[in-house]
């Protein structure tokens, strides 16, 4: 009779870390995927028509965004945001009409309205159907999906991303915070 209770924990533990590796598994042919589409758009990056435009209330220095389009479809942007120490670059990419990926870049001067780059931090963010799945932060950890930190930035991304994709297909020439 004990062995009864033994054999259903291990049975649970088994079916649990099953589950869990078939999720790390969709998980990590998704991320493949994200890459590959990420080099896709890059690699045609020359062909899409541009549109530039002013970010305004982003940043202390100012800023602009590039939107790159195939046709009608917004397949990437690139907003680049100036501070008296630093820039910040954020380049957004879609698939579909869909955010895949984010890149975020900053960037920090040695002295104010400087060009000098003394120290860059990079995050990666990677979106499956409007849902953040991996977030990997400027230490190259992934963060922990449960975490406010990870729920919080996936909010954060998805509005500006609406909100870049809206003002890119604007016909005003600046997009307002």
């Amino acid at each position: 009779m004990k062995k009864i209770p033994v054999v259903l924990t291990l049975l649970i533990l088994i079916v649990t870390c099953g589950s869990y590796a078939l999720g790390q598994a969709q998980s990590e042919s998704s991320v493949n995927n994200i890459r590959r589409q990420y080099a896709a758009i890059n690699k045609r990056s020359s062909r899409f028509k541009k549109v530039k435009k002013e970010l305004a209330g982003f940043s202390l220095e100012g800023g602009q965004l590039i939107a790159y389009l195939d046709g009608p479809a917004v397949v990437k942007l690139v907003a680049t945001h100036y501070g008296e120490m630093g820039r910040a670059s954020e380049e957004y990419y879609y698939s579909n009409g869909k955010l895949i990926f984010v890149f975020e870049k900053v960037s920090h001067y040695n002295k104010p309205m400087s060009a000098k780059v003394v120290h860059t931090m990079e995050s990666r963010y990677y979106f499956d159907n409007d849902q953040l799945i991996r977030l990997i932060d400027e230490n190259g950890k992934q963060l922990d999906p449960s975490s406010e930190e990870f729920r919080s930035k996936q909010k954060e991304l998805l509005e500006t991303s609406n909100l870049f994709v809206a003002g890119a297909r604007s016909k005003n020439p600046t997009i307002e915070k």
